[in-house]
């Protein structure tokens, strides 16, 4: 473990109002033991502890490594601890720092750091450091290795409460001032930061989310420098700027430079090894002259189709000409130019597909339907009755297609809005009123699709399950039109104007699957024919293997009850169950029924018991003339406690 005192420090805060409503006499103790254990009085009569270092995981130890901290209650009265302990309350402080030593005459080893929220995107923060946290981050720089020498300063700072997650970057750099120009990165940590309450004890965790050292032979990341979460910190601190990388004064951060983006397209591309007894051949665009321009060893690298990863490409047209390109984009014609090979996703194993159908029974023609439309990239609505194994089958597509575990799932929920599916602005937490923008669960997977196909070659797939519980129009009326492939890339998810600090697309290869349970379409919400057309919807009923499968993968249920179950459950052909009177011809019962007669037989529960157990909240939903087809064919199975629950019920039942 490291100290991490540059950028993110702990203090605690005993708020005015909490020491004004204590009796005159302990608000005095208090106050005076805090003024001896090194506190002070902010402007608004707050009492603030002295600025406490924090630990972080040391990257030579690997990116694995989590920490979590204890932070101890600066307190030296111990008649006052527990009455102020109670009062105080924990914030991070966290500030943007850069710390420069000189190193020659024109080169200085300068550290640049800096905070964002836990998306990546900039906090709002304030110029006027107080001297405590200026003091810290002064000792903190000369007691690392930029030495005694070293010049700090802290740009901007900002008080983060108790809930709130951050970020923060920590970057070496070999630096240039008067070209203004970074000339080597040396090494770069990226940081997660939160609180945590544990009874009376305060804890900070912190996480390595992504790390690279020149000194390391191997790359070391959970995410990788140049995707969105990091790539925004990253390119402010090779930019070279004097400037916070935050909002401070109402002004909204300043944008990389060219040069920025230039060195760490260059950083991440991958390093090319010239053919052996071949002469180099100069193809394409003459090379950059800029520093960094070529790749460097030891570096990590990417594929060139991955470097657009680092820039804020919004659109498949964004590249197609000068007359496309925004403010501050000049630099993607450079990179289009540049030869590239595009990832290929690996082939999909027609294994996976023969362990898919060997997890559950399916009929090969709703498997089959189900790979084309997912091959064409068209949202897939998988409905079906409860047990049908609609969500089983949405996991198991998208582990085929994606790999194993590189799905979202999430359940729909009538609280839904646009602003949970797509994003919006949302109030942060914290004493000031303050919003923020956060990414809904489309947009989020529609970043974790970007950085699969990076990394692996594959798409990340999104799983709305139960999808007809959230309102139709409120939840997904923005997101009709994306819904077909081809409009995609014409129009954001969202955009600057929701708030976002981007724009964000579907990717035209996103994987959407949706489960839908017909059986209480009546009791949720309606969709309509406009989103009913942009899915392939696929009708899940008894597949007519289910009994060969359950033998084969039961071996140890007894014949004789299987053919009992059967009997009364009936096979899911309508003719057949209604000829026989059988439960399947009056309640929409899937595989996971059967399967769950048969855990409970297995554990020596009778076939009596066991049915009327998993039948009787079926029962309230059938009529008098069912239920006594039902008692017939229960008394003709030998089943009297099933018969007689069925009696009872129709007795009951008001028709």
């Amino acid at each position: 473990m490291k100290t991490s005192f540059h950028t993110v420090f702990a203090q605690f805060k005993i708020a005015f109002d909490a020491l004004f409503h204590l009796p005159a006499e302990q608000q005095r103790t208090v106050e005076t033991a805090a003024l001896e254990a090194g506190w002070v009085t902010d402007s608004v009569g707050a009492l603030l502890s002295p600025v406490l270092p924090l630990t972080v995981p040391d990257m030579s130890q690997g990116t694995q490594q989590d920490s979590a901290q204890a932070v101890d209650f600066p307190w030296a009265d111990a008649g006052s601890r527990a009455d102020a302990a109670a009062l105080a309350q924990l914030q991070l402080l966290v500030c943007d720092v850069i710390s420069e030593s000189a190193r020659g005459p024109d080169t200085v080893l300068r550290f640049s750091g800096h905070v964002a929220d836990e998306h990546g995107g900039a906090l709002t923060m304030f110029a006027s450091v107080p001297r405590p946290l200026l003091l810290a981050a002064e000792l903190g720089a000369r007691q690392s290795l930029l030495g005694n020498q070293t010049r700090t300063r802290v740009l901007a700072y900002r008080a983060v409460p108790f809930a709130e997650h951050v970020l923060s970057l920590e970057a070496l750099l070999r630096y240039l001032p008067r070209k203004r120009q970074v000339a080597l990165i040396k090494d770069v940590q990226l940081y997660e930061h939160h609180l945590e309450r544990r009874a009376q004890e305060y804890w900070h965790h912190c996480r390595l989310r992504a790390a690279y050292s020149e000194q390391s032979s191997s790359q070391q990341h959970r995410q990788p420098l140049g995707s969105s979460l990091s790539s925004g910190l990253f390119l402010h601190a090779l930019s070279g700027s004097a400037l916070p990388y935050a909002s401070v004064e109402g002004q909204p951060p300043p944008r990389p430079n060219l040069d920025a983006r230039n060195v760490l397209a260059g950083f991440l591309r991958p390093a090319v090894t010239p053919a052996p007894k071949a002469p180099p051949v100069q193809k394409g665009r003459t090379a950059s002259k800029r520093p960094l321009d070529t790749p460097q060893a030891g570096v990590p690298s990417i594929s060139p189709a991955d470097e657009a990863a680092v820039l804020p490409t919004t659109t498949p047209e964004a590249t197609a000409g000068p007359e496309n390109l925004k403010s501050g984009q000049t630099d993607l014609v450079e990179l289009e130019q540049m030869p590239s090979a595009p990832v290929q996703p690996p082939p999909t194993s027609p294994d996976l597909w023969a362990n898919l159908r060997g997890h559950l029974v399916i009929d090969p023609e709703v498997l089959d339907t189900a790979r084309v439309a997912l091959s064409l990239a068209r949202p897939l609505l998988l409905e079906g009755a409860p047990g049908t194994g609609k969500t089983l089958l949405a996991t198991l597509l998208a582990e085929a297609l994606c790999g194993p575990g590189n799905f979202t799932l999430v359940t729909a929920d009538a609280r839904w809005t646009s602003s949970d599916v797509l994003g919006g602005l949302k109030v942060a937490p914290g004493d000031s009123l303050r919003y923020l923008f956060q990414p809904g669960m489309v947009t989020r997977a529609a970043q974790r699709h970007h950085h699969s196909i990076q990394s692996s070659g594959r798409p990340h797939a999104l799983i709305i399950d139960e999808f007809n519980r959230a309102h139709q129009d409120e939840a997904f009326g923005r997101l009709l039109t994306l819904l077909d492939p081809e409009y995609r890339g014409r129009m954001p998810l969202v955009s600057e104007i929701d708030g976002a600090p981007e724009a964000v697309y579907l990717p035209p290869d996103f994987l959407l699957i949706a489960t839908m349970n017909d059986a209480d379409v009546g009791r949720l919400h309606e969709i309509g024919a406009a989103l009913t057309r942009r899915f392939v919807t696929l009708p899940l009923t008894v597949p007519r293997e289910e009994r060969a499968f359950l033998e084969q993968t039961r071996p140890q249920a007894d014949p004789a009850q299987l053919n009992a179950l059967y009997a009364f459950v009936g096979t899911g052909q309508a003719a057949e169950d209604h000829a026989a009177a059988c439960l399947r011809a009056y309640v929409a019962v899937g595989t996971h029924f059967m399967c769950e007669a048969l855990a409970l037989t297995g554990a020596g529960l009778s076939l009596d018991e066991t049915l009327k157990t998993l039948t009787y909240p079926h029962l309230p939903g059938l009529s008098r003339d069912q239920l006594t087809a039902l008692h017939r064919t229960a008394q003709q199975l030998d089943m009297p406690h099933m018969a007689a629950q069925l009696q009872a019920a129709g007795e009951a039942a008001p028709f």
